[in-house]
């Protein structure tokens, strides 16, 4: 009865008037500040012609928010209904539950989406449902018809297939830009968060949206790894997904090897900052392209993954343009590859993938792109 209700609410919410200058943000279930519509959001808030809400439920992402002097609500307030009930558009970036999507009735929908797919995604992921059920289809009519349009931004035309599959839509509802949340590649006002310090970056994606443990004291031989640190002034930080934030790995007994997963870190400014970026079938390193640094692919469980966890689009080591380690003892060797600068991709390798996943508009400013949409009238 209670998503009876809600459904009626959002179809009579479609009735009423909506204001094309007001926007909401949103990101990762209203829990994190961060990703695509972050940077969207902090681009967005700069013009005059908008008035941009954040939404969040962290009650510290408000209390920073409005220190900075920018505009936020907390999901299920007062203030935030009102706001969602006149706003003309919601940027997100997971999904229409980034905001309070019940209230948007009638408003159009930006969903940016939180890295360029190398694993099967959304309607195209079969692991998790079958999205093709009766009762799957009949949810996804009454979910997505009260909303006046719903807009996918892809990062180059080989991806506007997938993102049709995918997200279920047709081709004239994908907007082929690019990701705002690399703008900030492009703009040179990162922060760095460990100044002084050579950073190596574990990013690794999440196993069974979190429910597999990601256990860090299995996978690399931490006292080895260790000991070469120390012996070549280097860190290693560990940032797991989104989905394995509640595991704690005691690394105590280690000075230079660290699990940030837990930490407020803008990821963008992580692998800025980072001299090498190590990952399995995280679509970070495709970000990290744009940076054309070398990438090393730590693929342990590659056959079990594609098995019983995800799907590929693609062929793994023909868009992986990195040397690749599959056991502990593989890791150590590529790691002092590295450093002895025998990186087995040359710059033109990893060009050549950049410009397969990016267009050439995704590989500058995305966000004024799609601000200017707005402002033109080019969407809805």
């Amino acid at each position: 009865m209670g998503k009876l209700f809600k459904y009626l609410r959002m179809f009579a919410y479609k009735f009423l008037p909506r204001r094309r200058d007001v926007i909401v943000f949103g990101a990762w279930l209203g829990e994190r500040f961060t990703d695509n519509s972050m940077q969207l959001f902090l681009e967005a808030s700069e013009y005059e012609e908008l008035t941009c809400y954040w939404v969040t439920k962290s009650k510290e992402i408000y209390r920073e928010l409005k220190k900075q002097g920018l505009n936020v609500c907390m999901f299920g307030s007062k203030k935030s209904k009102k706001i969602h009930k006149k706003a003309g558009f919601a940027v997100v970036s997971n999904g229409i539950s980034d905001v309070e999507h019940e209230y948007l009735g009638g408003a159009v929908i930006i969903d940016l989406w939180h890295g360029i797919p190398l694993k099967k995604i959304a309607f195209d992921n079969n692991y998790e449902v079958n999205h093709d059920s009766p009762l799957q289809k009949l949810k996804r009519f009454f979910k997505y018809l009260p909303y006046k349009k719903i807009y996918y931004v892809a990062p180059s035309e080989n991806f506007t297939d997938i993102y049709m599959s995918a997200f279920r839509t047709k081709r004239e509802n994908i907007l082929t830009l690019g990701q705002p949340r690399n703008d900030v590649f492009f703009e040179g006002k990162a922060r760095e968060n460990f100044p002084g310090k050579k950073i190596i970056l574990y990013c690794p994606t999440h196993r069974k949206e979190g429910e597999v443990e990601i256990n860090i004291q299995k996978i690399f031989p931490l006292d080895k790894l260790e000991k070469f640190l120390e012996e070549n002034d280097y860190y290693f930080m560990i940032k797991k997904h989104f989905y394995h934030r509640e595991e704690i790995t005691n690394l105590s007994k280690y000075k230079r090897i660290f699990d940030i997963t837990q930490g407020a870190y803008d990821i963008q400014e992580l692998i800025m900052e980072a001299k090498l970026l190590i990952t399995d079938y995280s679509s970070i390193y495709i970000d990290y392209l744009l940076l054309n640094k070398p990438l090393l692919f730590y693929c342990y469980d590659l056959e079990d993954y594609l098995k019983n966890d995800r799907e590929m689009y693609f062929d793994y080591n023909a868009v992986t343009p990195g040397n690749k380690a599959t056991t502990k003892s593989e890791f150590m060797e590529e790691i002092e590859k590295y450093f002895e600068e025998q990186d087995a991709y040359e710059e033109e390798d990893r060009e050549s993938l950049k410009n397969f996943f990016y267009c050439k508009r995704g590989q500058q400013n995305v966000g004024r792109v799609i601000i200017s949409y707005i402002l033109d009238g080019r969407l809805g």
